[in-house]
């Protein structure tokens, strides 16, 4: 896609939503460390022409940093929700598309991928809310999937990166169970969401190159800390060595694949 054709489709992602989805994630960080299962919500919006994928926290962040700007009034730090899943997925339909923005320490990026998935299709079924899901396997970044979709949501789309079904996602589990998606909530949403500054607002790389600045930063995490700060060599060995043993512990990504 042409860079004019990038910022044209850009322009288009705005519109009423039709609606929300909230899944549970539950995630084992640690390959060995099977006791501490941590979960978070995500938001799915879906509207004709795109979704919006986002973690709930990290939702309501951006919500309160939109009312800063209109009352310059700080909200107080208990108050701020904490998130660990900084990205935001777009996809957009029109241009079979994935847009994929995240946060490198201080820094938002952004690069586009082809929205395109293998499944194998299964007559097995379940019931999940209420709504008749048949089961589907694929293999995704180094990790085999089985995931259970309805369709009576026609709507081919899903949490994280997932889509191309003949329905709405429902659940989503890698076959070892280290990540998992299930859907706690479907209700219509007649809201109306414009991406174009949220999308405008990164700096525009491509996947080789976003996932070489996340190895540099998780080899040296300081490395990319903002300039016009001084610390003294004591606080950044510190800082260091604390984000290397976290990064140490946190070795069972979603995506394995480099």
């Amino acid at each position: 896609m042409s860079a004019l054709n990038f910022v044209f489709s850009q322009q288009k992602l705005k519109d009423t939503l039709k609606y929300e989805i909230i899944y549970n994630l539950s995630y084992q960080e640690n390959k060995e460390d099977t006791i501490n299962i941590k979960s978070e919500e995500m938001v799915l919006k879906i509207s004709k022409n795109f979704s919006y994928y986002i973690s709930s926290n990290n939702l309501k962040i951006k919500n309160m940093l939109n009312e800063f700007r209109k009352t310059n009034e700080t909200p107080k730090m208990q108050s701020i929700p904490k998130s660990k899943f900084r990205h935001i997925i777009v996809k957009n339909y029109r241009n079979s598309e994935i847009i994929f923005i995240d946060k490198i320490s201080l820094d938002l990026y952004s690069f586009t991928q082809p929205l395109n998935m293998n499944w194998k299709l299964y007559d097995e079924e379940t019931e999940i809310l209420g709504y008749k899901c048949k089961k589907a396997t694929t293999s995704f970044a180094g990790r085999d999937y089985i995931a259970w979709y309805s369709t009576e949501i026609s709507i081919s789309d899903g949490p994280y990166k997932f889509q191309g079904l003949p329905g709405l996602i429902f659940s989503i589990y890698d076959t070892n169970n280290h990540y998992k998606f299930n859907i706690l909530s479907l209700k219509k949403d007649n809201t109306y969401l414009d991406l174009n500054d949220e999308l405008n607002n990164p700096l525009k790389i491509t996947e080789k190159e976003y996932k070489e600045l996340k190895r540099m930063y998780r080899e040296k995490p300081t490395s990319m800390l903002n300039s016009n700060i001084s610390f003294s060599k004591e606080d950044l060995e510190k800082l260091e060595s604390k984000a290397k043993e976290k990064f140490k512990y946190e070795n069972n990504p979603l995506e394995l694949e480099d």
